[in-house]
């Protein structure tokens, strides 16, 4: 005897607008992928970075923040006086050597030996590099921050060495005196002792809250023109928007779209079906090795046009936790060529070789790396916080390492009409919302020679006491 598979119905809820207004999601049969910003979990996306490596690694990750810093300094030199930068602008995916002329190289590869040769400056990357704990964002925010102004001056110095910056006119504070007391500091504990480790923590902790309250006042004082926000982003902002940034480097991005395996909670339709005044679309599933699934048309290769077809995307199930995967930055760069990698991140001028290149030694040692690197990947999508889990979410992704989504046209996928199972009205949906629906259904199914669809009506049970659903059985489409 044949068991049949039970196939799986999945929900998408939708406001009005969405679906019959302003984005006719219904009348297109499109399925839209939102970025992870656009949701309404701060938590979105969010994955634990952590920073581990040897000082190679840190050295070249410094030096980085440099480039960036500078190239944001050369924008507001160049840009119009209108104009406020964001993390958007920070160019992350920058390399040295492809700085446009040989003159530009040359000025940066001035900066960073200065930089570098300044009282204190060795020391205190060797010293971050030889903690033997995780570093993570908080802490990391501090390090960059202490030496920030530092890197600031000497840019601005090398800019009027090079006529790109009119001479002080007062001479700034002496930052690099602070940070070789601050090194100081660090050198007299013992990195070994436990309680001694707890030290720096409790330091660096106390540093960065100042910081963090020093850019407020900074923010405060400066936001009240275009020319002031952009000084206020380079001279405060910045750390914080290089870091959001930086993760850049490691995952492409992605979309999703969000679906529930329940369509009787009140509290989900008051989030998302628009205070129970939109609706609820019943989709039917394909059964994947016990994975649910739908055929949705999307672009699947690139020639002089994107080539567009269906394919399958399985339901990705939502693990609610309070814990969060935890992912070391240095090994988890996979936006960059194996080339990029390796002179920018993995070698220094010497030539010597970071350990956190071990994973690229060899083939079997990369097969693993890569195999945890997408399963980090999709995890960094289909993780929330328990405080959601009534939601019961499983989720469609959408990603490309060309990054081919990043229009939102591109993002709107159609589905077949036949997987459409059932529309469920809210119970505060309108009539005249209501009529519309079935008008725009009853058109498709005579296009698509389809004899019927369902319609539910969501409502309120007193024998339960909680929401349900109603089959409507006298909606009878005209079909002729």
């Amino acid at each position: 005897m044949t068991i049949q598979k039970v196939k799986k119905s999945m929900y998408r809820f939708r406001r009005i607008e969405n679906l019959i207004g302003k984005y006719k999601e219904l009348e297109n049969q499109e399925i839209y992928f939102s970025d992870i910003v656009s949701l309404n979990d701060p938590m979105e996306g969010f994955r634990e970075f952590y920073w581990s490596g040897d000082v190679i690694a840190w050295k070249n990750l410094f030096k980085h923040y440099i480039l960036c810093l500078e190239q944001m300094c050369f924008l507001a030199y160049l840009s119009d006086e209108m104009q406020i930068f964001s993390a958007r602008d920070i160019p992350i995916f920058i390399e040295e050597d492809k700085l446009p002329t040989e003159q530009y190289r040359q000025m940066f590869r001035e900066i960073w030996e200065k930089f570098f040769q300044i009282d204190g400056i060795k020391e205190y990357i060797a010293i971050i590099a030889s903690l033997p704990w995780k570093v993570y964002r908080d802490e990391i925010y501090a390090y960059f921050k202490y030496i920030h102004f530092i890197a600031f001056q000497v840019i601005m110095e090398t800019y009027i060495k090079h006529g790109f910056q009119e001479s002080y006119t007062t001479q700034p504070p002496d930052y690099s005196s602070h940070l070789k007391g601050f090194v100081e500091a660090l050198k007299k504990i013992n990195l070994v002792d436990e309680d001694e480790q707890d030290k720096i923590k409790i330091l660096v902790k106390i540093q960065r809250d100042l910081l963090l309250e020093f850019d407020l006042i900074s923010a405060y004082k400066l936001y009240d023109s275009p020319i002031n926000q952009r000084r206020w982003f380079i001279l405060s902002e910045f750390t914080n928007a290089y870091l959001d940034s930086l993760i850049k480097l490691t995952y492409p991005e992605a979309y999703v779209a969000c679906f529930m395996s329940d369509c009787t909670n009140a509290a989900v339709w008051g989030h998302y079906g628009d205070s129970h005044k939109g609706v609820c679309l019943k989709f039917r599933t394909k059964d994947t090795n016990g994975i649910p699934s739908i055929d949705l048309n999307c672009i699947i290769g690139m020639g002089e046009k994107p080539i567009y077809d269906y394919r399958q995307f399985p339901f990705h199930k939502i693990d609610y936790t309070n814990k969060f995967k935890e992912i070391d930055f240095f090994k988890s760069i996979g936006r960059l060529t194996m080339g990029q990698l390796m002179r920018q991140w993995y070698t220094d001028q010497e030539g010597n070789r970071s350990s956190c290149a071990d994973h690229m030694i060899d083939k079997k040692r990369e097969e693993i790396w890569r195999d945890q690197y997408w399963n980090s990947y999709n995890s960094g999508f289909l993780i929330k916080l328990k405080d959601w889990e009534y939601e019961k979410e499983h989720r469609l992704l959408l990603s490309s390492v060309l990054d081919s989504f990043e229009e939102v046209e591109d993002r709107k996928l159609k589905y077949k009409f036949d997987d459409l199972e059932a529309i469920i009205f809210g119970t505060r949906t309108s009539i005249e919302d209501k009529i519309k629906i079935i008008k725009i259904i009853e058109s498709k199914c005579k296009v698509n020679h389809r004899k019927n669809f369902d319609f539910y009506q969501a409502e309120y049970s007193q024998t339960t006491g909680r929401m349900g659903i109603r089959k409507l059985d006298f909606i009878k489409l005209d079909l002729t």
